[in-house]
């Protein structure tokens, strides 16, 4: 039994921030029923090479079409949502509303639910109508700005939907919030998560900084802004990053090079000359590193308690036996996914169902909801629901 076993969530979403925000709570233990319209979410047709973009965000929910257009596909969803813990929709503000599935109109048939709405800039402000998608906001927060290599002028992203990503977590933590708070009250309320705000929260330092001392972050590759040597280095067979934040570090680690003299060397002996002196410190410090491979180095920093580790590519990521040994891949109906990096040692995350088709268990959650197999049978055929459909292959 998952943590949360006999909630029950609408996933009225599309592409990433909505779905990822529900696939987290399916992960420990909801039961997330994903509505998409008949011709299937969009996501459905990102793919290549057998891989499907739907899938990764959309495992261990179960699906059912609906034609939300029509007045009966809405109808159902407001039957479904009479008994519902948790509606979860990422349309542009106002949509829903005009199909009579907005918070309002939807809290008025179940005032304990909770309704969170996943959108680009926010459900008010000036840019309220706009479509929202992870690259934008990842621009207009300021992030770009300073992502990249140092005295880079290009552009440069995260490359990691991180905007996207942080928008479902922190949709999802203000979910769980308005059920605790609904504990208590017995109501339910609107919550709220924008793609822009996600990407402005995680600008935590460099707009601390900003606005202490008016001074703009740069870009300057992996390297920390408060310390040094905190970075990317290159070994003989590899980059190895560091993070030598305090004098103490900085000393283990020049023991560790077996350089003792460089802890007192003139411009490398306090962080703040370090900080001055990077470019000189880099080119120093790689002199010495090229001397043997990665992996020795980083035992020998692992051995003096240096924080180092290797920059790796996917592989060799998911080969690490610590990732291995943490179960952080999972696997389900013969494939393999990532866990919800959560862990709750007595009611942990799992993975019970793979990514289903569309409308593969419409029938199934009608007759649950009450609908009448006439009913149902009634829906499918004017085209308001729809069964599975079996997806040509990429």
């Amino acid at each position: 039994m998952g943590a949360l076993s006999g909630l029950k969530v609408l996933d009225c979403t599309h592409v990433i921030a909505g779905a990822y925000c529900s696939l987290v709570l399916a992960d420990l233990g909801a039961d997330v029923i994903k509505i998409e319209p008949p011709t299937g979410e969009s996501t459905r047709g990102l793919r290549g090479g057998g891989f499907r973009a739907y899938d990764f965000v959309n495992r261990n929910k179960r699906a059912i079409a609906l034609d939300l257009s029509t007045e009966r596909g809405a109808e159902v969803v407001r039957k479904l949502a009479e008994t519902t813990d948790v509606f979860v929709e990422n349309y542009r503000p106002g949509s829903l509303d005009r199909m009579g599935l907005g918070y309002a109109q939807l809290a008025k048939i179940n005032p304990r639910l909770v309704y969170c709405s996943v959108s680009g800039f926010g459900l008010d402000g000036p840019y309220r109508e706009r479509g929202g998608f992870d690259l934008i906001a990842q621009a207009m927060s300021g992030m770009m700005s300073f992502v990249g290599e140092k005295g880079s002028a290009e552009p440069c992203s995260t490359a990691v939907p991180i905007s996207d990503l942080n928008a479902g977590l922190y949709g999802a933590i203000g979910i769980l919030a308005a059920l605790q708070s609904r504990q208590a009250t017995g109501k339910g309320q609107h919550v709220e998560s924008s793609l822009l705000e996600s990407a402005m929260a995680y600008t935590i330092w460099e707009t601390g900084m900003f606005l202490t001392t008016g001074d703009l972050p740069v870009r300057s590759g992996t390297r920390h802004r408060l310390a040094a040597p905190y970075e990317a280095l290159k070994t003989a067979d590899g980059h190895m990053v560091v993070g030598v934040n305090s004098q103490r570090l900085w000393k283990r680690f020049c023991e560790a090079l077996d350089e003792p003299g460089l802890v007192d060397e003139e411009g490398f002996n306090s962080t703040a000359g370090r900080m001055q002196n990077r470019d000189a410190l880099q080119a120093r410090l790689e002199a010495i590193l090229v001397r043997d491979t990665l992996a020795n180095w980083v035992k020998k920093l692992e051995t003096v308690g240096v924080p180092a580790g290797p920059l790796n590519n996917l592989a060799q990521a998911w080969d690490d036996p610590q990732i291995k040994a943490r179960g952080l891949l999972a696997e389900v109906g013969g494939r393999r996914f990532v866990r919800t990096p959560i862990k709750l040692h007595d009611t942990p995350v799992a993975l019970t169902r793979g990514p289903a088709e569309v409308g593969e268990h419409t029938r199934e959650v009608l007759a649950e909801a009450g609908f009448a197999s006439d009913d149902i049978e009634a829906l499918i055929a004017e085209g308001a629901a729809a069964t599975e459909r079996k997806e040509a292959s990429a």
